[in-house]
């Protein structure tokens, strides 16, 4: 089941939503459409349940305001992006989930004033937004829901209220300091003027995991008022946060190694001919260890395809003897050049669940590099 939908672009960057999205969006519609939760010290609204209209159109007023809310979030996300295209940084796509919208960079820079500016673009858009927001909502209002004859203006006023609370609070909540929210981020720019960009990764995760635990703790207790959230955003502070740490090390690890230097170059790459049967390669898979080879009719031919031990066991063992290479194997042909980063090759093959790439130089192979070449040089250099 495919779970993210492609629903347009901006600047070139596909916009996704995540199916889980919609959990969210249904949630704040329903507590829009039905509170009538008042600030009373600000004097907002944040909600369409105290109006004397139908509850139909309380509904609808509340998926007007979770639909413009959530493309502010939108907007965040972007100005992400934006400054971050601004240094060269390709942005494979902004996607929004259940927790939020999360902007998918090739790799952040790491030098840290260009990650500090990357971070804070999106508080500073939020803060904006709900500055301006405020303002609107101050000079026409407060929204009166009591009020007879000014049904418009007070539903107007109240979406502008939402507006502005929210995106206010959404720019002060990135702003905490736990690592990868942007808070996190800008506090491991600041330790990075500082200190090696490793130690400072690993600062800014041991910071932002003691607020996650912290966030997890309370949204424990609150569970009935609304808690689940913060335990949601607490685990993904978590995972991420650790996730993350393990992909700065591995990239500054493997710096400067090129995908020539862990390959297994041709002539000892084993190919196998696509006219074999299925049991001739189990044989050789059997004898050489590995799990992937690319199809040849020779070592000097182009390559036709690739075949893996996950091909073959689609295949009834019953008709492997008669079932030839050529007929089951992945005809697309994913590739890396040499002189490539080998931290490129691991992060292609993370994107494409691959175990192995085809390492070609003028459209010739000369080599094939693997995930375990890749995790051996990783452990040898960290060593």
């Amino acid at each position: 089941m495919k779970w993210s939908y492609q629903i347009g672009s901006i600047r070139g960057i596909p916009i996704k939503l995540h199916l889980t999205f919609l959990i969210i969006l249904l949630a704040f519609i329903w507590v829009f459409g039905v509170n009538d939760f008042r600030i009373k010290t600000l004097g907002i609204i944040l909600g369409f349940g105290g109006m004397n209209i139908s509850t139909g159109l309380k509904y609808l007023l509340g998926a007007i305001a979770s639909v413009l809310f959530f493309s502010t979030l939108l907007f965040h996300e972007l100005s992400h992006s934006v400054v971050a295209q601004g240094y060269g940084v390709h942005i494979r796509s902004i996607t929004l989930f259940v927790i939020g919208g999360v902007s998918q960079m090739e790799e952040i820079p790491r030098e840290p004033r260009m990650e500090a500016r990357i971070s804070a673009a999106g508080p500073a858009l939020s803060l904006g937004i709900g500055i301006l927001a405020s303002a609107i909502y101050y000079l026409f209002g407060p929204a009166s829901p009591a009020e007879t004859g000014a049904t418009f203006k007070n539903a107007a006023l109240i979406v502008v209220g939402i507006i502005a609370f929210y995106n206010i609070f959404l720019g002060l909540f990135n702003l905490i300091p736990a690592f990868p929210m942007d808070g996190g981020r800008i506090l491991r720019a600041w330790f990075a003027m500082r200190m090696p960009y490793i130690e400072a990764t690993r600062r800014a995760v041991a910071v932002g995991k003691s607020f996650a635990f912290a966030m997890g703790i309370f949204g424990l207790l609150t569970l009935n008022m609304g808690g689940l959230w913060l335990l949601l955003i607490a685990l993904f502070i978590y995972f991420g946060a650790s996730g993350e740490e393990k992909a700065t090390v591995i990239s500054i690890t493997l710096e400067g190694v090129k995908v020539r230097n862990v390959m297994t170059s041709v002539p000892d790459v084993i190919y196998v001919p696509p006219d074999w049967t299925l049991e001739e390669l189990i044989d050789v898979m059997f004898k050489t260890r590995h799990m992937g080879y690319p199809v040849q009719e020779s070592q000097a031919s182009p390559v036709l395809g690739v075949i893996t031990f996950a091909d073959v066991q689609r295949v009834p063992a019953s008709r492997r003897g008669t079932t030839r290479v050529e007929d089951v194997m992945k005809r697309e042909i994913i590739s890396i050049g040499p002189d490539a980063d080998a931290f490129d090759a691991l992060k292609l093959m993370s994107s494409r669940n691959l175990g192995r790439l085809i390492v070609l130089e003028d459209g010739q192979m000369v080599g094939i590099v693997s995930r375990t070449d890749l995790m051996r040089a990783i452990q040898f250099r960290g060593a």
